[in-house]
């Protein structure tokens, strides 16, 4: 047995009219959306071509004598320079050498906060690239792992250990800093 198909009430044109308490809808409200698309993407383009190509201005921050770290790192690491290892860009915007593989260590009166802020700008501000910062394997305190291509064209890597500070009974503070500094291998 079959049901019979349900009347379908039609229009003048003969198309079926939407079910009762739904009103037609129209395609005009509809192209709103592409026009605001439209109108945002040719803002932003026009916005974008004024601007043209800017290099921005990095101010490096000075090193300032007495304030517990050294006046220049490069000097620091001056009696490791063996056959032009590392090379002078390396050297000059370093925390310090390396097929070379050197370590500095040195105490501060600044905070590990004070430290870690400090090598982290001067660090970026001197073109690393840093690529890790959290705390070293096996051990207390912070690191900042960075990298730098020099120009005996490697990479040359630098690292920034910063222990705990740790406070005297007269009240005084020292924090330990190791930076070491060293040429990346192939496998690297």
């Amino acid at each position: 047995m079959t049901t019979p198909a349900p009347l379908v009430e039609r229009d003048a044109h003969g198309r079926p009219l939407p079910p009762p308490g739904i009103g037609p809808t129209s395609l005009k409200y509809a192209m709103i959306v592409p026009l605001v698309a439209a109108i945002v993407v040719i803002g932003y383009i026009v916005t974008n071509l004024g601007t043209g190509a800017t290099q921005s201005k990095t101010t490096v921050p000075s090193i300032v004598k007495g304030s517990g770290l050294p006046v220049s790192a490069g000097l620091a690491f001056a009696p490791y320079v063996t056959s032009g290892e590392p090379p002078g860009d390396i050297l000059a915007n370093s925390g310090g050498p390396t097929s070379f593989d050197r370590s500095l260590r040195f105490s501060s009166a600044a905070s590990q906060a004070q430290l870690y802020t400090f090598f982290h700008r001067q660090m970026s501000a001197r073109g690393w690239k840093i690529f890790s910062t959290g705390a070293p394997y096996g051990r207390p305190g912070l690191e900042i792992l960075s990298q730098k291509g020099g120009s005996d064209s490697w990479f040359w890597i630098q690292g920034v250990t910063i222990s705990p500070t740790k406070f005297a009974a007269d009240g005084t503070q020292s924090t330990a800093v190791t930076v070491r500094l060293y040429q990346a291998s192939e496998g690297a």
